[in-house]
């Protein structure tokens, strides 16, 4: 039995408790409530001070690639997406080959997810090319759905086809590590590649180990001229890499009407970005389960216009957050997402803030009964972060401030602990 004391515990779905604790046993919190009634009903234990602290539900990264880490301040951007993309190709293509004979894979997948859990982060979504990431993920200390990632703008099934299916037969998932798929997005993968996926999803998935469906949407403008035109920069760009058969017939509809309109065997998708919506797709899109991941700080690294998340979550929208790679950002930290956001957005509820941090991108994975809240019954992930006292309120002073997060624990095992 461990006890957590915390100054403040925020469970999320309850009041903050002031000088309050959380009790661990094994892989799950038994309890959470005022300090000196955890004592009582599960004392004597062992017990972590961390009464300079506020105690949250262990983050969420819904949107990364780890494998990318190591091109951090490598990929200029020069107000050309295409340009980038093809720049992180041409170095991901040259460095690949040593990094899997050499180990160096390997250590760029664990010094990612170490960076991960020292900044609180104890879940993530990380989409892989060609699904290498998961076999170092497996063993890692950090709870993870490994999204397998398909292309094909090919009427022709038969490739992806053996591919999904290869990475759901080879894929060995656990208490910490579930299967997703990803068709890439809209300009790389066809309908017929969004529909296999969503069937094998939906065929494959039990209650221990669903397999969740994430994909690229409306992250730019190339994107949307490309689906409403069947022309433009994107066209160019597939016909150059050798990407483009012919058989991919324009609909003729903007990337969320486009998506909207596909046959997904009824089963929900994680929208990265969606950084281009009107307020009719906003509206259609709200009727869906679909869930969106927004990554502010990549978000700012490209120059997007504003982000319409605040108008997402208003509708109803699951609204969650990612860091996407580190090629586009400077951490793999959501704390350091959710400050981003709280200086750009000072009067935005800080309380949904964090709730966009935690919970929401524990449902948008499929891991809301098992993380994202502090309770009893649910899995023990949970970051602890130092107050500075500078504020009242707690979530206000560690969104403005810079602590790092002192104690990160998955599924009750300590991973990163600063004494």
């Amino acid at each position: 039995m461990l006890i957590l004391h915390s100054r403040i515990v925020i469970p999320l779905d309850s009041a903050a408790i002031v000088d309050g604790a959380v009790a661990i046993d094994g892989p799950l919190i038994v309890g959470c409530g005022p300090y000196h009634e955890i004592l009582s009903r599960f004392g004597p234990a062992n017990e972590i001070d961390l009464t300079d602290c506020v105690l949250l539900p262990g983050l969420v990264n819904a949107h990364t690639h780890l494998e990318l880490s190591y091109l951090k301040g490598e990929v200029p951007y020069r107000n050309n997406f295409i340009q980038w993309v093809d720049l992180l190709r041409e170095l991901r293509s040259r460095t690949l080959p040593s990094q899997l004979s050499d180990g160096t894979f390997e250590r760029i997948i664990n010094n990612a997810c170490q960076e991960s859990v020292q900044g609180g982060v104890t879940t993530v979504g990380d989409i892989s090319y060609e699904h290498r990431a998961w076999h170092y993920l497996s063993s890692l200390p950090l709870r993870k759905t490994c999204f397998a990632e398909v292309f094909g703008m090919t009427g022709d099934l038969d490739s992806p086809g053996e591919y999904l299916r290869r990475c759901i037969a080879r894929t060995r998932t656990d208490e910490l590590l579930r299967l997703g798929l990803s068709p890439h997005a809209p300009y790389s993968a066809g309908s017929g590649v969004y529909g296999l996926s969503a069937e094998l999803a939906a065929e494959n998935s039990s209650d221990d180990s669903p397999i969740s469906l994430t994909t690229h949407l409306a992250e730019t403008t190339e994107e949307r001229v490309f689906l409403l035109e069947g022309a433009g920069p994107r066209l160019d760009y597939l016909k150059r890499i050798n990407k483009w058969d012919g058989s991919f017939i324009c609909p003729g509809q903007s990337p969320v009407n486009y998506f909207l309109s596909l046959d997904l065997a009824d089963q929900p998708f994680l929208l990265a970005h969606v950084n281009y919506i009107t307020d009719d797709e906003l509206t259609a899109l709200a009727r869906t389960e679909h869930s969106v991941v927004f990554c502010p700080r990549s978000h700012h690294f490209f120059g997007r216009p504003a982000h319409s998340f605040r108008s997402m979550l208003e509708a109803g929208v699951n609204v969650c957050l990612g860091t996407d790679s580190l090629a586009s950002n400077d951490s793999l930290s959501i704390l350091d997402e959710m400050r981003f956001l709280h200086k750009q957005y000072p009067d935005f509820p800080v309380e949904t803030l964090l709730r966009m941090g935690t919970i929401n991108g524990a449902a948008a994975l499929g891991w809301q009964d098992k993380v994202g809240r502090l309770a009893g019954g649910m899995e023990a992930d949970l970051a602890a972060v130092p107050l500075t006292g500078d504020h009242s309120d707690p979530l206000t002073d560690i969104f403005e401030s810079n602590t790092q997060p002192r104690l990160t624990i998955v599924r009750g095992k300590i991973v990163h602990h600063i004494t």
